[in-house]
Parts: structure tokens; sequence; C-alpha cells
């Protein structure tokens, strides 16, 4: 791994940060007791407020389905209704599947396993998952597995852009090479 310079922007992010910090604290951001809890919300949040996600995840727990493990061993049709309140279920179910099945066939359902990866190598593996992109993933890679990511979401969005940092048009990977 190469160094980096440490540059003027370097340091505006660094201020940004501490200036945040200082002002609400720890955060605890992602909520979740367990790993699967937090990649299946993760994959639950796309395009709908938490609200919905926090019902979704009690219908997954009352019917013993909030673990990967469940999930895998699941019928979609089980799944489906349990996750309705966060929109596109049914599309939403087949992430989890995908994502439980990916899982259970490459790391034989260990999330140690599966986290143990690098974190380009893993990154590119769950990218390659479809119906996740970038922000699910990195919110995957950084608040279950610990690997050193940055989400890019619209708040982060907003924030550089109110402070003249964004320039318009980056995309995803432009904000992460800011970070």
């Amino acid at each position: 791994m190469t160094e980096r310079k440490t540059t003027q922007m370097d340091k505006s992010l660094e201020d940004i940060y501490l200036l945040l910090f200082n002002k609400f604290g720890f955060r605890n951001w992602w909520p979740g007791d367990t790993q699967d809890e937090i990649i299946i919300g993760a994959i639950l949040t796309q395009n709908v407020n938490w609200s919905n996600v926090e019902k979704a995840i009690e219908n997954l727990k009352q019917n013993c389905l909030l673990n990967l493990k469940s999930i895998h061993e699941s019928e979609i049709s089980i799944i489906a209704p349990l996750i309705k309140p966060t929109r596109f279920y049914n599309q939403k179910s087949i992430k989890l599947k995908n994502f439980s099945d990916y899982l259970f066939s490459n790391y034989l359902g260990s999330l140690d396993s599966m986290f143990g990866q690098s974190l380009e190598t893993l990154r590119q593996e769950l990218l390659d998952l479809k119906g996740l992109g970038n922000e699910t993933v990195d919110s995957i890679l950084l608040y279950a597995g610990g690997k050193p990511t940055f989400v890019v979401d619209t708040y982060t969005q907003r924030i550089l852009s109110k402070l003249g940092i964004q320039t318009l048009g980056w995309q995803y990977k432009e904000y992460q090479r800011f970070s």
C-alpha cells in the first residue's frame, strides 16, 4: 500500500469530523444487536426510511428470521410479506436471499471468514451481488464488518455541498477518494 501525502483537503475533512463529533458526540450510528441484523437492515433500508425498516425487522424477529441462516433456509414467499413495510419487499426478499446464499455458498455461512477477506476483494464480491449498490455494500463492510470504508449517503453529499467542497457531478467514487 502506498503512503498518501496529507493535503489541506485531508485536514478539512478531519476538521469537519471533529466539529461534528464535538457537537454531537459518539452516535452509535448503525442500530443492530448482531452482524446479521446490521446486514439485513442495510439491505432493507434501501429507498425507505428507518422507521419502516424497524417494523420489518420486528416482523422478522417475531418469526425467528432475523438471521442470515434462517433467511438462507427460508422461501422468498415467507420472507416477503414480513418485510412489506420496506417497500419493494419482493425485490428486497430476493436481495436478502442472494446475500445469504452467497454467504453460505462461498463462506459456509461464516461472517468471520467473509470479513476476513481484504476490503477490496470483499467489496467487489458484494458489489457483484444483484441488487447491492455502493452505499449498501459500504454500510455492510463498515458497520457489520468493521472494515475501514467511507459510506457516502445523501447527508454526506449535502454537508460537502453546503461547505463548498463537493464538485458538481461527483459520483460515489469521487466522494470516497475525497475521504
